[in-house]
């Protein structure tokens, strides 16, 4: 068995930790279990869920689903080199599951870290730990997005937005960092006012960024000095619709891919009846919007968007204004939807029962300057069916957020906040 000491040392060469708060590697070295496997164990198997990361103290681990190790990838085809950090799905927020598996090639040591544990303690040693974990996931991005194939990843990196800078100097946004996982169906909510609509508009590229970045999939979209880059790789559906009214709804779906030369008019046509087809709206395509109810209108954007084949989609308060019974519809349909596309969704809403009913993990914002407050993990299976809404598991995730934003609510209401975004 290692001692601290050794433990320490351990940690401090592997490049990630190197240069870590001394506390930080302590602590970490105190919280480790040092775990012995024989030859041709399994420490984890591709779609476990990811509880641990992992040092390896001696023996070597194959990860074989990485068919080359090549430079692009943060993972290699093994790991077997003392003090190297394999498991890196731990580290990411919002319960991720392996998109590889390390078996064992010789008898092996490793040190097993909580990842919710080490999650906690980077927080705790403020901005030093805070870019260990975006260096991390990040690192998670690379290797999901080269070995498994998935794209999506945005990242959001100490964000600032500033409006009117030289005048009033309103701080709609503040040192915000996200981490939104390809395939994620991440929902943010928070007190009017607080900076949501901001961030969803600077993601999409409508509007620049004062301080911090944008990446999605490791490229830049949006930071300072440089001209905001919509694209076609988001889609955004808002709150008061965006359909084509002098287009039927079958024009309305099948403009985006072919004007973009991206698909043909009848392979669009065909995916979007399918799509329609799956929600019910099978014999509206020769209507015009002014024709069908809000709800239905909501479900054709959703489709319009999934048939554009975006990498992100981003929703603006969407179901806002709709009655009870045409939202519980709407929302069926987004995730079956979603489960059937398994894109990356942001979820901007007011409604907290409707942000836990759809999420994977849904983020709490301050009152303004907007910052993460809190992050609520949904851990509810999938699909998801109305039955849920009185599960103790989601009363007791409902409460949690009700409480988180009515803190900040009151806030609000004590400054005199007026919604600015």
């Amino acid at each position: 068995m290692l001692t601290i000491d050794e433990r320490v040392a351990l940690l401090r060469s592997n490049p990630f930790l190197r240069e870590a708060p001394p506390d930080f590697v302590g602590a970490i070295a105190g919280a480790a279990v040092e775990r012995a496997y024989r030859r041709g164990d399994f420490i984890f198997a591709k779609s476990d869920p990811a509880d641990d990361c992992y040092v390896l103290v001696e023996g070597r681990v194959g990860h074989p689903e990485v068919q080359a190790a090549e430079e692009q990838y943060s993972v290699s085809r093994e790991t077997a080199v003392g003090g190297q950090l394999f498991g890196f799905a731990a580290f990411v927020q919002g319960m991720p599951r392996r998109v590889i598996s390390a078996r064992c090639e010789l008898p092996t040591r490793v040190l097993a870290i909580e990842g919710n544990r080490f999650q906690a303690l980077a927080r705790e040693a403020g901005r030093a730990g805070h870019e260990l974990l975006q260096n991390l996931t990040r690192t998670f991005a690379a290797h999901e997005r080269g070995v498994a194939a998935r794209s999506g990843w945005l990242s959001l990196r100490n964000v600032g937005k500033v409006y009117d800078p030289l005048g009033r100097s309103v701080v709609a946004v503040d040192d915000c960092s996200i981490e939104i996982r390809p395939g994620e169906f991440c929902a943010i909510v928070g007190p009017s006012g607080c900076g949501k609509s901001t961030l969803l508009n600077a993601i999409a590229g409508f509007d620049s960024l004062t301080t911090g970045g944008i990446a999605l999939d490791g490229e830049w979209i949006n930071r300072p000095g440089a001209r905001p880059l919509p694209g076609p790789d988001r889609i955004v559906v808002f709150q008061n619709g965006a359909l084509f009214p002098w287009a039927t709804i079958r024009e309305n779906l099948v403009r985006g891919p072919v004007v973009q030369k991206r698909m043909s008019e009848d392979a669009s046509l065909a995916k979007a009846r399918e799509m329609l087809a799956r929600v019910g709206l099978a014999d509206i395509e020769d209507l015009y919007p002014a024709a069908i109810s809000s709800g239905m209108c909501r479900r054709v954007e959703i489709i319009r968007a999934l048939v554009n084949d975006p990498k992100v989609i981003l929703l603006d308060e969407p179901f806002r204004g709709l009655d009870a019974l045409t939202k519980t519809v709407t929302h069926n349909a987004l995730l079956e939807l979603f489960d059937l596309s398994a894109k990356t969704v942001l979820f901007i809403t007011h409604d907290l029962e409707e942000a836990i009913f759809l999420a994977d993990r849904v983020l709490v914002m301050t009152t303004r300057p907007g910052r993460i407050k809190q992050t609520i993990a949904v851990d509810l299976p999938r699909p998801r069916t109305m039955d849920l809404l009185t599960a103790p598991e989601f009363l007791r995730l409902k409460e949690e957020a009700i409480e988180a934003v009515h803190e900040e609510a009151v806030k609000a209401f004590a400054a005199g906040e007026r919604e600015l975004a």
